[in-house]
C-alpha cells in the first residue's frame, strides 16, 4: 500500500481557500445599521443597508426619517422628511444628512461606512491569502518538477525562480479574472466605472454634460436622449425649416425634466398638446433646459447657442437654482469687490480630463487605493473653483442673514437682459412663475424666498409688457404630480404644466395659425 505523503503546498492552498470562503460568507450577509439622533426638538433616524463595503465605489442604501426640521439636504439636493437614496462610498463620500433645526442652525448627521480595502486588518488577511496561494503554487510546481525526475543541480535555483515567477503571474491572473467576474456580476455602476470601463465607455455612460466656453457646460450629445446640438429631445433642423414656429423652453432641471424620459418632459408634452389639441401643426418645442442652470447660464446659453436655432418664442421657467447661490455665498463672494462680481460664484468652470485609463482592473484598484491615479468617477463632474479670494463669512452667519444680504439683484438683471435680447432678435418672450409641491416639508424662509423670485419675474413681465403665466397660482395641489423632493415633476405633473402653458399661449393669441407661419424661417 503506497504511503500517503503530506504536501505542505496543499495545506497553503486549502487554508487560502478557507479564508476566501469565510470572507465571502461573511460579506454576503451584511448587517443593517440604525442610529437615532436628537437635537433639541428635532429627531433623526438614519439607517444604512450595510456597515462595510469592499472597495471604493460600492453602493449602499441610506434611509432616513426626520421630525421637526426646517430643511434636509443631501449634497446639493433638497430632500423630504423621510425617504431613501443610494450612496456610493469612497474616501470623501459617506451617508450624511444636512439638517436645519427649527432655530435655523444646521447639523450634519453621518453614519460612517468602512471601506475594507483601506483597513489594515483586511489588507493583512488579503496579503496572507495571496502569500498562501503563491507558496502553494510554488510548491505544486516544484513537486511537478521532482516528479519529472529532474536531477539536483545548479538548475534547481532556476526552477525555484521560474516556479515563483509563474506562481505570482498565475495568482495575479486569477485575481484579475475573479475581480472582473465579481465586478461584472455584482459590481455597482460606480465600481465598473472605477475599475472596468474604458474612458470612451465612461463618457458614453455618464457624461451627460460637456465643457463649453462662455457657458461652463452644456448637455453632451453622446448621452442617451440628447441630440447632436446638445439639447434634450429629437434632432433640430438648422436652418429652421419653412413653416416651423419654433418655441424654446429654457431653464434648469425642472425644464429639462429630470426624472422623466425625454418624451415625457414638459417641452415634449407642450409640443404634442399644441399640435394634437389646438391644431398648431407647425409648432416645434425645443427643450433647452439644463440641470443646474441658474439665470447666469441661461442668459449665456440664449445669447450664444439658442439664437442659432432662430427661435420664434422663448419660455423661461426657473428660480430655485438662483436661490441656492444666494443661500450659499457670503455677501463678499456674492457681490464683493473682486473679479467675480456679477458672476455666479457658487460654481466654477466645468473641466474634463481625458487621460486614458489602464486596462487592468487589479492595477486600477491598487493605484486608486494607493493614490497613484485619480478616481475615474471624477472625470465628468469636476467644477474647478475660481482663484478669486473673498471673505467666506463676513458676518452673515445665518441663512436669514445671507438671504437678506444677497438680494435677487442678479436674478432680476439676468432675466431682464435675456428677455431684452429675445425681443431684439424677434423672439416673443414668455415668463412663468416657478412651482413646487406646496404640501412638501419646506422651511417658511425657503417658501418666502421662492415667492420673492416669482415676484421678481412678475414685476419684470409687467414692466416690459411681456406675457406672464402664473403657474404657481393655478397649479393643482396633488402629491402624485411630484417626485419625492417636491421640486421636480413626474410625467403626470409635466403633462399638467404643459397643458396649462398650451392653454395660456392659445388664449393670449401668441401662436400663429399654420397658414401664417410661412415666413417664420427668416
Amino acid at each position: 500500500m503506497p504511503r500517503r505523503v503530506f504536501h505542505w503546498w496543499s495545506f497553503c492552498l486549502g487554508l487560502a481557500l478557507l479564508l476566501a470562503i469565510g470572507f465571502v460568507l461573511w460579506y454576503s450577509a451584511p448587517e443593517t445599521l440604525t442610529k437615532d439622533f436628537a437635537y433639541a426638538d428635532t429627531t433623526v433616524g438614519l439607517t444604512v443597508s450595510r456597515g462595510n463595503v469592499l472597495f471604493p465605489g460600492e453602493c449602499i442604501v441610506m434611509r432616513w426619517d426626520v421630525m421637526n426640521t426646517r430643511r434636509i439636504m443631501i449634497g446639493d439636493e433638497l430632500m423630504p422628511a423621510a425617504g431613501d437614496t443610494t450612496v456610493c462610498i469612497d474616501a470623501t463620500t459617506q451617508p450624511a444628512l444636512q439638517v436645519m433645526l427649527m432655530d435655523g442652525s444646521e447639523v450634519k448627521v453621518t453614519q460612517p461606512i468602512n471601506i475594507l480595502a483601506t483597513h489594515s486588518t483586511f489588507v493583512t488577511l488579503a496579503l496572507l491569502t495571496l502569500a498562501l496561494v503563491v507558496l502553494g503554487l510554488v510548491g505544486l510546481l516544484l513537486s511537478a518538477y521532482r516528479r519529472a525526475g529532474t536531477s539536483k543541480s545548479v538548475r534547481a535555483i532556476a526552477r525555484i525562480v521560474s516556479a515563483t515567477a509563474i506562481s505570482i503571474a498565475v495568482t495575479l491572473l486569477i485575481i484579475e479574472v475573479l475581480l472582473r467576474a465579481f465586478l461584472y456580476a455584482a459590481g455597482s455602476r460606480d465600481q465598473k466605472i472605477m475599475y472596468l470601463y474604458s474612458l470612451a465607455e465612461i463618457r458614453a455612460l455618464q457624461s451627460n454634460i460637456m465643457p463649453m466656453p462662455y457657458i461652463s457646460y452644456v448637455p453632451d450629445p453622446a448621452y442617451d436622449g440628447h441630440n447632436a446640438l446638445g439639447y434634450r429631445g429629437p434632432e433640430i433642423a438648422v436652418p429652421k425649416p419653412q413653416g416651423t414656429f419654433r418655441i424654446v423652453a429654457l431653464g434648469g432641471s425642472t425644464t429639462y425634466s429630470t426624472g422623466t424620459s425625454a418624451e415625457e418632459s414638459y417641452p415634449a408634452f407642450l409640443q404634442s398638446i399644441l399640435r394634437a389639441d389646438y391644431g398648431y401643426s407647425g409648432v416645434e418645442v425645443v427643450n433647452a433646459g439644463v440641470s443646474g442652470y441658474t439665470s447666469w447660464e441661461a442668459l449665456a446659453s440664449f445669447a450664444f447657442r439658442i439664437l442659432e436655432l432662430e427661435p420664434d418664442m422663448l419660455i423661461y421657467y426657473g428660480g430655485v437654482n438662483d436661490l441656492v447661490v444666494r443661500e450659499r455665498l457670503s455677501n463678499d463672494c456674492y457681490r464683493g469687490l473682486n473679479p467675480q462680481r456679477g458672476l455666479n460664484g457658487n460654481r466654477g468652470q466645468f473641466v474634463e480630463r481625458n487621460a486614458e485609463l489602464p486596462a487592468s482592473a487589479l492595477y486600477r484598484l491598487i493605484a486608486i487605493l494607493s493614490g497613484w491615479m485619480g478616481n475615474p468617477l471624477s472625470l465628468d463632474s469636476s467644477f474647478e473653483p475660481s482663484r478669486v479670494e473673498c471673505d467666506p463669512d463676513p458676518g452673515a452667519t445665518t441663512l436669514e442673514m445671507r438671504l437678506a444680504a444677497n438680494s435677487p439683484h442678479y436674478f432680476e438683471r439676468n432675466i431682464r437682459n435675456m428677455l431684452t435680447l429675445a425681443l431684439a432678435n424677434n423672439a416673443q418672450p414668455v415668463v412663468s412663475s416657478w412651482i413646487y409641491n406646496v404640501e412638501a416639508d419646506r422651511p417658511e424662509l425657503w417658501r418666502q424666498s421662492i415667492a420673492e423670485h416669482n415676484d421678481v419675474t412678475r414685476r419684470i413681465a409687467a414692466d416690459m409688457d411681456i406675457p406672464y403665466i402664473d403657474l404657481a397660482a393655478e397649479f393643482p395641489v396633488d402629491a402624485d404630480y411630484w417626485e419625492l423632493d417636491g421640486i421636480h415633476l413626474v410625467a403626470a405633473g409635466a403633462y399638467e404644466q404643459a397643458s396649462r402653458y398650451a392653454a395660456a399661449l392659445d388664449d393670449l393669441g401668441l401662436l400663429p395659425a399654420t397658414d401664417d407661419i410661412g415666413g417664420a424661417a427668416g
